[in-house]
């Protein structure tokens, strides 16, 4: 990590893409830009419109937002991370777009009223405890007719990890509820990514008056085989910025033996199919 970098920032720029090989960046490069794309549809953006990009990050859909929109309308990237802020705006100019960046929190939005014909919003609101606030803010910074595009991950879903469900030899499955336990009691933000579900983002938008709202729901679940490349990665791969990997887990839980329990887990893994399961919504929503 850059001396005095965020652990935002920090992960938006490599964090996500440690332990991962070379086609797997690929693969997840490619569903972040197809997410994007979809999200960007949702929000049926045009020439001069203000569209406010609700925790930007380092700018997957407002860089993109800001060229379709044009010279004459105005792109702003809004983040709790101000290394993330300043990644942005250097994309920005790099890419010569017109994009305005500033600190701020989704519960507490720094804009008066009526200040934006579009908001978007992407794997944000899974880190936000008090979800009803942060959309009644989405709701109070858009123009009349204005328009909100969101994508969220919808983890209730899913089991914690493929390493959650999964059957192990007995000799290491005590070492694996440790270590699990020992990530879920240090994970800053799993309240607000497991307890809430499709139904209840439809909800919140709904009660915070919006005029119009339509969600789509993408479940998946498939029995799926892993190299021990593959599981062995996963072990030391961050699924988000404030959970530990499972190999940092196993090392602080286990100490000396935590080399051989993560060899045992990856070969386990790797040697019979495993159910892999997720599931995402995609929100618009008009006033």
């Amino acid at each position: 990590m850059a001396s005095g970098e965020d652990r935002w920032s920090h992960w938006l720029r490599e964090g996500r893409y440690r332990g991962l090989s070379e086609a797997q960046v690929k693969r997840l490069n490619s569903s972040l830009n197809r997410v994007r794309n979809r999200t960007l549809r949702g929000a049926r953006l045009r020439s001069g419109q203000r569209v406010l990009d609700v925790g930007a990050g380092t700018g997957l859909l407002c860089l993109e937002a800001a060229r379709r929109i044009g010279a004459d309308g105005l792109a702003l990237a809004c983040d709790i991370s101000l290394d993330a802020v300043r990644e942005c705006s250097r994309s920005a100019r790099a890419q010569s777009l017109g994009v305005a960046a500033v600190v701020g929190e989704a519960t507490a939005l720094p804009f008066p009223d009526s200040s934006f014909d579009r908001v978007l919003t992407r794997s944000v609101l899974i880190y936000v405890e008090d979800k009803r606030s942060a959309i009644r803010e989405f709701r109070r910074v858009l123009r009349p007719g204005g328009r909100v595009s969101v994508f969220e991950p919808i983890n209730r879903a899913s089991p914690f990890g493929p390493w959650n469900k999964m059957k192990v030899a007995p000799e290491i499955e005590g070492q694996r509820k440790r270590v699990i336990e020992h990530i879920r009691g240090n994970w800053e933000h799993e309240r607000a990514m497991m307890a809430f579900d499709e139904r209840d983002l439809v909800k919140h938008f709904l009660k915070a008056g919006f005029s119009e709202v339509k969600l789509s729901y993408e479940f998946t679940s498939a029995v799926r085989s892993m190299t021990h490349e593959q599981t062995a990665s996963l072990l030391t791969m961050r699924g988000n910025p404030t959970a530990l990997t499972y190999e940092e887990a196993a090392r602080a839980v286990l100490g000396l033996e935590a080399s051989e329990h993560l060899e045992r887990i990856a070969v386990e893994m790797s040697s019979r199919p495993g159910r892999q399961t997720g599931a995402v919504a995609y929100l618009t929503a008009r006033v």
